[in-house]
């Protein structure tokens, strides 16, 4: 079976993937059903609760600022995963993003698992923002890049916030 994709074919899907991506925001909090109902408020109003269970489904685009390889490539990804607070504002991370990587030549789908810590450095009223380190392994249904391997290691830094949109959604 041949699971690679022609670029030409590709392109116009790239402003879906992006679109998609950035309409799932930072993530949807969904606190724990076995804590109390007023752990539950606090819970909601916060994604940094200790011991708080979230699901969290969001996007990812990363351009290359240098070229150290033969392309030049872009990644999109539409990432799902979970958070659990381990204390007041940090939380370990688990997610499994899909990245499609545009490349010059042909283009590839990434499938990857990441482990990562994510703390927060700012907290006013509906408003948090945070830093994050991942690290995890992914594989590649073509070479990424080309004369690359489909095997590869990821380490993944970032910095964002969430905005609580009502109870329960960040």
């Amino acid at each position: 079976m041949f699971s690679t994709i022609a670029h030409g074919i590709t392109r116009p899907w790239h402003g879906v993937l992006l679109l998609t991506a950035v309409v799932l925001g930072a993530g949807f909090p969904i606190p724990a059903a076995a804590q109390s109902s007023e752990r539950l408020k606090v819970a909601e109003d916060d994604p940094f609760e200790r011991r708080g269970w979230y699901l969290e489904l969001g996007g990812h685009a990363a351009f290359e600022t240098w070229n150290y390889n033969i392309s030049h490539e872009e990644m999109y990804a539409v990432v799902s995963g979970m958070t659990y607070g381990i204390r007041q504002g940090v939380a370990i991370t688990a997610t499994a993003p899909l990245y499609y990587v545009s490349q010059r030549g042909v283009d590839a789908y990434l499938l990857g698992v990441t482990v990562g810590l994510r703390g927060r450095v700012y907290h006013r009223s509906r408003v948090s923002a945070f830093v994050e380190f991942d690290v995890g392994v992914s594989e590649a249904d073509t070479y990424v890049p080309p004369r690359g391997t489909r095997f590869n290691y990821l380490a993944l830094g970032a910095a964002g916030a969430t905005i609580r949109c009502r109870p329960g959604v960040h």
